[in-house]
């Protein structure tokens, strides 16, 4: 019986799957090596590890892009508190910084607690994280304030800010510029777009306030 061919999107959904994983274990390995001491390296090694996590990211990006805009993947929306999620951002991307920034996480204006899915929103938010940690000259602040009927998480940095072409997206599509692929902003507006919630829908806005702001609207 002859069997029908691949179709070439799952093949290539498979094989980024696999190239994740891998790179998941070198960055298992990378971390053993951080942690077993190396002197000397130890830049070289934060360096690496901080490659690996963004490819790793990029690579869960795209495979979830493909399930959302396939309909094979719908939003796991459950109450969470915005505070535990940030502080899990935290201390994820202090591990990445090996403290060459400063993360600060701003507590006072967080509400207790918010529906949405939380595996989505890390992903936008450490996408935004790997492009502050690009830029910020110093210092990155996380923060969760309710804003109407929405929480908007924001991560904000001390760095140039953005350009004002990226000021001036809809991020409706990927477009290649000095600052990348465009990519990551699209996933974000796509995992923002994702929860809806009375006939309002989540969004992501950009800014700058003494450095680049970027912020995730969930309804």
């Amino acid at each position: 019986m002859k069997t029908a061919p691949l179709d070439l999107n799952t093949l290539a959904a498979a094989g980024m799957h696999e190239v994740k994983n891998l790179l998941g274990q070198l960055t298992l390995s990378l971390d053993g090596i951080a942690q077993a001491g190396c002197p000397g390296a130890t830049e070289q090694i934060s360096g690496a590890r901080f490659a690996c996590r963004r490819i790793v990211d990029r690579l869960g990006e795209m495979l979830t892009l493909y399930k959302l805009e396939g309909g094979h993947h719908a939003p796991n929306i459950d109450a969470h508190s915005p505070l535990d999620f940030l502080e899990d951002l935290m201390h994820e991307a202090r591990t990445l910084t090996a403290g060459r920034f400063t993360i600060d996480l701003q507590q006072d204006s967080a509400p207790p607690f918010w529906f949405f899915d939380r595996e989505l929103a890390q992903s936008a938010l450490m996408n935004a994280l790997h492009n502050a940690l690009g830029f910020a000259r110093t210092r990155i602040t996380l923060s969760a304030v309710q804003d109407g009927d929405f929480l908007v998480f924001r991560v904000s940095d001390d760095g140039p800010g953005f350009p004002q072409a990226l000021l001036d997206d809809n991020f409706d599509a990927p477009r290649a510029s000095q600052q990348g692929t465009g990519l990551g902003l699209y996933f974000a507006n796509s995992v923002a777009k994702v929860h809806q919630n009375k006939g309002r829908i989540g969004k992501v806005a950009l800014a700058n306030d003494g450095g680049a702001v970027f912020s995730l609207y969930l309804p």
